[in-house]
């Protein structure tokens, strides 16, 4: 209950770090450079707390004939799922946004848990865990699904399925990083070479779309001080994951996490934290929510 705890606290930090890139990204003009700002401060971080914890960044050389070739993957896996969520925004929206994802991050969870794939423990598929996947689905759609959404027409579908596949990519960092943070004896190192895989995709992208002419604006003095803070907290997020993966398996992590999402995301609506605009928050909202939390306890119990 205490990892549990502590992964809700997690998952409440996901709505604050979106805020905070959101901010960045209008400053700086570009949601690729503001991801590389985002990564490259979270690797800055993650830099700072390994030397810190281990006194060295070098993996040992025998960590790649131990580990698979996926296994060093995972920041990959995060950073398609930070790209997912940016190009799907202006096609579905802020509700299929962020409802898609989620679909596919609990799906490939269950996935990952039942087969005990990654070389993660595998949890037996029981009559409960389908009872417990619909209450948390139906929840999350109590929650996300407020009056007045409005689709942009046309064919969605396949931008929806490139939305639930965002989130299965990203469900699959975990265990990644997981089975990584086993061979170097460190979450916080695992996490950092995630980060610095991301940064360096990121880079190679920015400058192979020519996207460098808003670097200038990263140093910009027009923007709160908390729009920094999207990295650290990515960082912080990962190495959370990396360990508490092999704890509690990989769908009841993610769930979870989710809930806490939600439970912060409900609270920013309703007092109209970190700059947004206040929103009302009815009793659909609340009552999904509990359905989460009564699917996450049943989880739990199987």
């Amino acid at each position: 209950m205490f990892y549990l705890l502590l992964i809700f606290m997690l998952g409440m930090l996901t709505p604050v770090q979106t805020a905070a890139n959101s901010h960045l990204r209008l400053s700086v003009g570009s949601p690729l450079v503001a991801s590389l700002v985002s990564f490259s401060v979270g690797t800055i971080y993650l830099i700072v707390a390994t030397l810190i914890q281990k006194g060295s960044l070098g993996i040992p050389a025998d960590a790649f004939d131990n580990l698979p070739w996926w296994a060093w993957l995972g920041g990959v896996c995060g950073l398609y799922g930070l790209t997912v969520n940016i190009l799907i925004f202006p096609k579905l929206g802020g509700v299929q946004t962020a409802l898609m994802p989620m679909l596919g991050q609990i799906g490939m969870g269950m996935l990952i848990d039942s087969f005990g794939w990654f070389r993660s423990a595998a949890y037996p598929f029981t009559w409960l865990r389908p009872a417990a996947l619909a209450m948390i689905l139906a929840g999350i759609c109590m929650v996300v699904m407020k009056k007045g959404v409005k689709s942009a027409g046309g064919n969605l579908l396949p931008w929806q399925l490139v939305g639930v596949s965002g989130g299965a990519i990203f469900a699959m960092q975990p265990p990644m990083n997981s089975l990584l943070s086993a061979e170097l004896a460190s979450a916080v190192h695992a996490a950092f070479f995630s980060f610095l895989s991301a940064t360096a995709v990121l880079f190679v992208i920015v400058l192979l779309l020519n996207d460098r002419r808003h670097l200038p604006q990263i140093f910009s003095t027009d923007r709160p001080w908390w729009s920094w803070l999207g990295g650290i907290i990515g960082g912080t997020f990962v190495t959370g994951f990396a360990f508490f993966a092999a704890k509690i398996g990989v769908g009841l992590l993610l769930v979870t996490s989710i809930c806490g999402l939600l439970t912060c995301s409900l609270a920013i609506d309703k007092y109209g934290l970190l700059g947004a605009e206040k929103k009302p928050v009815g009793a659909v909202q609340y009552i999904g929510l509990l359905c989460v939390m009564a699917g996450i306890a049943v989880l739990r119990l199987n």
